[in-house]
């Protein structure tokens, strides 16, 4: 990416990026805290495609957004080894089964498979993040999160009684 920056006298600054697909995006920045955005698909081009004109704070909270302040995207090479290696499952709780009618905490499931309960569905309600004094009920649908192996004997004991 390409940058350049220029002073505007009585008006501000003027910020102009060319980016990698080659691209140009004009920025000013008035003293006074307006900015102005132009968009243009060829750098060469006279006319923007598109304008957009915001106030100080909405600059500010566009940047924030930017930065990724409140959220950072996972890049492609950790994203493709977290699902390589976790899996995330919904688990029907049989009424057999050896977790029905136990508190999260009572029936061990993260000492004895791995995996972890991050959600239960109930009906039509959707219990997210679960306290560990939850009592898991037949029917429930365990939200678990683990590798292939976890997840796989949660589900066995979810469906017949004790863990393979």
């Amino acid at each position: 990416m390409q940058v350049k920056t220029s002073d505007l006298p009585g008006i501000g600054k003027r910020y102009s990026i060319v980016t990698a697909n080659k691209e140009q995006v004009v920025v000013i920045m008035h003293h006074h805290g307006h900015r102005e955005i132009y968009h243009f698909t060829h750098p060469d081009k006279d006319e923007p495609d598109y304008t957009l004109s915001l106030s100080d704070e909405e600059a500010r909270q566009l940047g924030t957004i930017l930065m990724g302040v409140d959220y950072q995207p996972v890049a492609d090479e950790r994203m493709e080894m977290l699902l390589k290696n976790i899996r995330m499952e919904w688990l029907k709780v049989e009424p057999d089964s050896c977790v029905a009618n136990m508190r999260i905490i009572d029936s061990r499931i993260r000492t004895r498979t791995g995996a972890t309960v991050v959600g239960i569905q109930r009906g039509d309600s959707i219990i997210g993040s679960p306290e560990v004094e939850e009592v898991i009920y037949p029917g429930d649908v365990l939200m678990v999160i683990g590798t292939r192996e976890q997840t796989k004997n949660l589900e066995f004991m979810c469906r017949y009684g004790e863990s393979r």
